[in-house]
């Protein structure tokens, strides 16, 4: 467990932080090459779409905690703006995130299910490098076991958490428990590479990869979330009933697109769509120079 990556004059580099960075840049730049070689969309939108995102997932994540964990910020109301204190919920952030894109691409007007295809992956990748995170700060750790577990030191939240909730043996200097944020980063990795051969090697319907991505990310949850501790069962089933509808919306987004969609463009035909738009804007701006240039009006000799 590494939560401080090294300090730069007192100040800490938490390895959470700079992996959850890392999982956003990276998500950022597939996206990006994603529309550029699958889609029409300009890949230069993806820069204020990532604005509007990031606001979502700060305020979605820090309000479904809040909600989860009310009695204590009922006697403490102000400590909900003390999102520098930590606590955030995965789900709420995602589900937030998605609602401030969709209303940014409906401004702009710009069709939502090619893009919502091309951050699918995009995701996935990022869940799976942003879960290193939270196993490096000892954070999303699973409930005590004899079996398949690792093992948290003395000062790692997995073993305060587990000691105040009795759950250690007296006398215990280390907490053992199901790796689950591995889990998850090992789920979120193997789902990018189905959603990557998806894309390399099939034709489906607009939209249907979102709802793939959305039904197997669920599943994941929902079986990883049995493993995982939650300070008590109303936390654990309230996830459990987010993951489940994450998984029901899936695959009946996945069915409805598959009948009322058109099928995904090839590679080729973007390329070439590409080409021509590329074209017909450098003919435009040629014609608009020479317009210019016939119209300026010559200036006057000075004597």
């Amino acid at each position: 467990m590494y939560p401080v990556l090294f300090q730069i004059a007192g100040f800490q580099i938490r390895t959470y932080s700079l992996m959850l960075l890392l999982a956003f840049v990276v998500g950022i730049l597939l996206l990006w090459l994603i529309l550029k070689r699958r889609t029409l969309i300009d890949p230069a939108v993806v820069s204020d779409l990532a604005f509007w995102v990031i606001i979502g997932v700060v305020i979605g994540a820090r309000l479904a905690y809040v909600f989860m964990h009310w009695p204590q910020f009922s006697k403490d109301p102000a400590g909900i703006f003390k999102i520098w204190e930590g606590g955030a919920v995965y789900y709420g952030g995602f589900i937030l995130a998605i609602i401030f894109g969709l209303i940014f691409l409906r401004r702009k007007k710009i069709p939502a299910l090619p893009l919502l295809d091309a951050i699918a992956p995009a995701i996935a990748l990022g869940e799976g490098i942003g879960r290193i995170g939270c196993f490096l700060n000892g954070c999303c750790f699973g409930k005590p076991t004899a079996v398949c577990g690792i093992t948290f030191p003395y000062e790692s939240i997995p073993f305060a958490e587990l000691s105040k909730a009795g759950q250690l043996p007296a006398g215990a200097f280390s907490a053992t428990v199901w790796p689950t944020q591995l889990f998850q980063s090992g789920g979120g990795f193997l789902l990018f590479v189905v959603l990557f051969l998806l894309i390399r090697f099939t034709r489906l319907r607009k939209g249907q990869l979102f709802g793939i991505f959305l039904a197997s990310f669920g599943g994941l949850r929902f079986g990883v979330n049995f493993l995982r501790y939650y300070e008590n069962d109303l936390n654990l089933w309230t996830n459990q009933w987010i993951a489940i509808s994450f998984v029901v919306v899936g695959v009946g987004l996945a069915v409805f697109f598959g009948f009322t969609q058109e099928k995904v463009p090839t590679p080729q035909w973007v390329a070439a769509e590409r080409k021509k738009m590329a074209e017909a804007r450098r003919k435009k701006e040629t014609k608009e120079a020479k317009r210019g240039k016939r119209y300026r009006k010559p200036k006057k000799s000075r004597r």
